[in-house]
């Protein structure tokens, strides 16, 4: 049975967790409280993500989480242009599922913490040991430094800190190794079916939201005049909130945005930035009692993910924007591969698994990048989603893709 040590509780770091707990004894720190995920901004779980979780006991009936059936596109004044069904389930084996994101963290930490003979599984829950930071890493020995000056060593350190991680450059063993800003910011927002209803008046829900019209549609309304001003706007909760992220070319970019994906926007702001699109949009805007703002940013493919015990997973290896959807669910991905940790796997064996994970996510992850960077225009981003299709979704986990790679290899 390995010890294992991961640092960050975010959905990388505890599907991790929720993996890992069944034949080896897991431990994750995190530097903020239990609350670290808050706010009401959605989430979407491709079914390449939603195969996975399945697997680990994920309920969504949980979390409120709402299929979608299809991608609709608008123009600014709520007029139809194209409309697409997607039956996702029948094609790939799971729906795409859309969540509030705090919701889908806390059942994250449900998988990784409950009790075992609850989930039907072997093993002791994993600990999460909130408020204390990983601040040092020697990577050969395994070994953590702790923000009280202790240090804990296990046979695999897994670093799933963030798109800022403060392990990164351990790893890589050089400082060169920085997001990037992408020119776009996204403004964070969910209202509820009673605030938008408030709202509007006597105005009627838009045609996006109307459940009756909506039909499960994940809707994306595009100003198409030249700015890149776009929203994308999905149900969350069981159809009782709307996640509406309202994306435009950066102004003025900020420290807060850029440091953090949950910094506090303004509803004013929001509504002048998009007060020429529909009224009924622009009345929902105003009524969002909760603003978040993030100046989007990735990073450029790194040369490695492992060194000695440690490695990196999620946004600290392969940090990508929204645009085509797929950064939780790369997250989801890198941790499932830690099912090569077999039981009775060896201390010995560690780093020759870490290796072999390493070289196939960040083959995969590179393509998913450099796909999403192709959507940074805004322009075309559901049809490039789309035809992206089958290779996003269509992932069918670790050992097929180590299958998969040793075939190339011969």
């Amino acid at each position: 049975m390995l010890q294992v040590i991961i640092v960050g509780s975010g959905l990388a770091g505890l599907t991790a967790a929720r993996v890992l707990r069944e034949h080896h004894n897991v431990t994750v720190y995190e530097r903020g409280d239990e609350r670290i995920a808050t706010g009401g901004q959605g989430i979407m779980i491709a079914p390449n993500g939603h195969n996975i979780l399945q697997s680990l006991g994920y309920e969504p009936e949980r979390v409120g989480a709402v299929p979608i059936h299809g991608i609709r596109f608008y123009n600014k004044q709520d007029n139809v242009t194209e409309d697409v069904a997607l039956n996702l389930k029948a094609q790939f084996g799971a729906e795409y599922m859309s969540q509030k994101r705090s919701d889908f963290r806390d059942e994250l930490l449900r998988l990784a913490t409950t009790a075992s003979d609850s989930l039907g599984i072997e093993g002791d829950p994993a600990k999460v040991v909130f408020g204390v930071s990983v601040i040092g890493l020697d990577p050969e020995s395994g070994t953590v430094t702790l923000s009280d000056g202790s240090t804990m060593t296990a046979d695999v350190v897994i670093i799933a800190d963030g798109v800022h991680s403060k392990l990164r450059n351990i790893v890589l063993n050089n400082d060169q190794s920085t997001t990037k800003k992408t020119g776009l910011t996204c403004y964070r927002i969910a209202v509820s079916t009673e605030d938008a209803k408030t709202a509007l008046g006597d105005i009627p829900l838009p045609h996006w939201w109307e459940p009756s019209t909506c039909q499960n549609r994940s809707s994306l309304l595009h100003a198409a005049d030249g700015t890149s001003r776009m929203v994308t706007a999905y149900p969350i909760r069981d159809q009782t909130m709307f996640n509406l992220s309202c994306i435009i070319k950066t102004e003025d970019s900020t420290k807060p945005a850029t440091e953090s994906w949950y910094a506090a926007g303004d509803s004013a702001t929001v509504v002048e930035l998009f007060g020429d699109f529909h009224k009924s949009l622009v009345k929902i805007l105003g009524a969002a009692s909760e603003v978040k703002v993030w100046e989007l940013q990735d990073l450029d493919p790194i040369p490695t993910w492992t060194r000695g015990r440690a490695i990196l997973i999620g946004d600290a290896a392969h940090a990508m924007t929204p645009m085509q959807g797929q950064g939780a669910n790369m997250c989801i991905e890198d941790a499932e591969s830690f099912r090569l940790f077999a039981p009775g796997t060896r201390s010995e064996e560690v780093q020759d698994i870490l290796k072999t994970i390493g070289t196939i996510r960040k083959a995969r992850t590179a393509e998913v990048l450099a796909e999403t960077r192709k959507s940074h225009s805004t322009t075309g981003i559901g049809q490039r989603v789309l035809k992206n299709l089958e290779f996003n979704c269509g992932y069918k986990g670790i050992f097929e893709a180590v299958k998969s790679f040793e075939v190339r290899g011969k």
